[in-house]
C-alpha cells in the first residue's frame, strides 16, 4: 500500500536524519553493513545486501543482512554479478520485480541459497559513475516492493555514495600516512644508523691492518669501535620504542604509565622517576586518560631519540577541575623559538590530542637546559 504524500515526506525526513550518521563511519566494512541494515529497515525487507565495484568494474565487496552465518556458509558461492545483479550494473534507474524467477535475466540461485521472490535493486551512482548496488528481497507484509520503497532506497543510495567515497578517502589517507612514515624512517635509518654502522666497519678494517704494528693503538681503535656500536644499539632501541604500538590497558592510566616507564628504563640510557599515584586518577574519563598516556609516550620517544638526557621526571596530579602532567628532562634541550623544526610531528600530535578534548599543552626548553612538557585535561570523572 502506497503512503500519503505527508507520510512519505516523514519517512524521507527520518531517513535523512539517520543517514547523516553514515558519513561519520570511516570503516568501509562496517559502513557497508550499516547501509544494508538501514535499507532493510526502511523498505521492510527480510533480506538486504550491498555490493561495491572496484576500479575495473568487478564486484570487490559484498555484504548481506538477514541470513544467519550458518546459512551463508552453506551457500555454494557468493554472488558473481550475473542475472539481475548484472542487469542492474549498467542501469540508471532502479529495478523492481515481483517474482525474481520470472524475470528474463534471472539465472537462479546458487545451491543452498534461500529462495527469494520479490526484488528491489537500486544503483549507487552519481552521473556516469556507479560505485555499487543495494539489493532488497522478500518484502515483509506484501507481495512486492512499491514506488515509495523505491524512492526511499534511492535517497539512501545517494547518501551511501557520499559515505563510501568518504570511507575510501579516509583509508587512502591512512595508507599515504603509513607510506610517508616509512619513507621518513628509511631516511633516518639511512642517514643515521646505517651510516654509523658503515663508519664502524671502516674503523674495524683499519684496526685489522694495524694489528701487526702498534698493539696499544689497535686496542684504542677497538675500544672506540665498541663505544660506537653501543651508541648505535641505543639509537636502534630508540627507534623501536618510537615505532612499537602501545595501549594504556584496562587497569587505568597509572598502570599504563608504569608499564611505559618500565620499558623506557629497560631500553634507554636515561632513567625515569614517577610521582603521582592518586587512585582518583584511574577514574578519569577514558578518552582523557588516553590523551595523557599518549602524550607521555610521545614525549619519552622524543627524549630517547633526541635529548641525551640522564634523568627524566614524570609527575601526575589532580586539581579541582583538571588533571595535570609534567615531563621534564636534563637533556640538551633546544631553541624554543624554533620548536616546530626541533620536535616536528611529535609536538603537533601532542597539541592535536590534548586540544581536541578541551585541554592544553606547553613546552619550554632552551639549549643545554633540558625540556619541560606541561599538559592538562579537564577532570571528568567516570561514574
Amino acid at each position: 500500500m502506497l503512503l500519503s504524500r505527508e507520510q512519505l515526506q516523514e519517512r524521507l525526513l527520518a531517513l535523512h536524519s539517520a543517514s547523516l550518521e553514515l558519513v561519520k563511519d570511516v570503516t568501509l566494512e562496517h559502513l557497508l553493513h550499516r547501509i544494508a541494515e538501514m535499507a532493510c529497515e526502511q523498505a521492510n525487507a527480510r533480506y538486504a545486501a550491498l555490493g561495491v565495484f572496484g576500479p575495473d568494474g568487478i564486484l570487490t565487496e559484498f555484504v548481506s543482512v538477514g541470513m544467519v552465518d550458518d546459512v551463508i556458509k552453506r551457500i555454494e558461492h557468493p554472488p558473481l554479478g550475473k542475472g539481475l545483479l548484472g542487469e542492474l550494473r549498467d542501469a540508471i534507474a532502479p529495478l523492481r520485480v515481483s517474482k525474481i524467477d520470472r524475470h528474463p535475466k534471472s539465472v537462479g540461485f546458487p545451491e543452498n541459497h534461500p529462495q527469494m521472490s520479490s526484488f528491489l535493486g537500486v544503483p549507487i551512482r552519481v552521473g556516469d559513475q556507479q560505485l555499487g548496488q543495494i539489493y532488497l528481497t522478500e518484502k515483509i507484509g506484501d507481495a512486492e516492493f512499491n514506488e515509495d520503497d523505491e524512492k526511499v532506497i534511492q535517497m539512501l543510495a545517494a547518501y551511501a555514495y557520499a559515505a563510501i567515497q568518504n570511507a575510501r578517502l579516509h583509508e587512502h589517507s591512512k595508507r599515504l600516512a603509513v607510506l610517508e612514515e616509512r619513507e621518513r624512517i628509511g631516511m633516518d635509518l639511512h642517514d643515521g644508523i646505517i651510516q654509523s654502522i658503515y663508519g664502524l666497519g671502516l674503523s674495524l678494517e683499519s684496526t685489522f691492518h694495524s694489528l701487526n704494528e702498534e698493539q696499544e693503538e689497535a686496542r684504542e681503535k677497538i675500544q672506540q669501535t665498541m663505544n660506537g656500536l653501543n651508541h648505535v644499539i641505543r639509537d636502534i632501541r630508540s627507534y623501536i620504542m618510537d615505532l612499537k604500538p602501545r595501549q594504556m590497558g584496562e587497569e587505568g592510566l597509572i598502570s599504563g604509565l608504569n608499564r611505559l616507564i618500565a620499558e623506557f628504563n629497560a631500553n634507554a640510557e636515561a632513567k625515569i622517576s614517577f610521582l603521582g599515584a592518586d587512585s582518583d586518577i584511574n577514574r578519569l574519563q577514558e578518552d582523557h586518560a588516553k590523551v595523557l598516556f599518549h602524550i607521555c609516550q610521545e614525549a619519552l620517544a622524543n627524549i630517547a631519540k633526541h635529548s641525551g638526557a640522564k634523568k627524566v621526571q614524570v609527575s601526575l596530579w589532580i586539581a579541582e577541575d583538571r588533571v595535570l602532567m609534567e615531563i621534564s628532562d636534563d637533556g640538551k634541550g633546544f631553541d624554543s623559538d624554533n620548536t616546530q623544526s626541533s620536535i616536528g610531528h611529535g609536538l603537533a600530535n601532542m597539541q592535536l590530542r590534548v586540544r581536541s578534548i578541551g585541554g592544553d599543552i606547553e613546552i619550554t626548553s632552551s639549549n643545554g637546559n633540558g625540556t619541560t612538557i606541561f599538559a592538562w585535561v579537564p577532570r571528568i570523572i567516570k561514574k
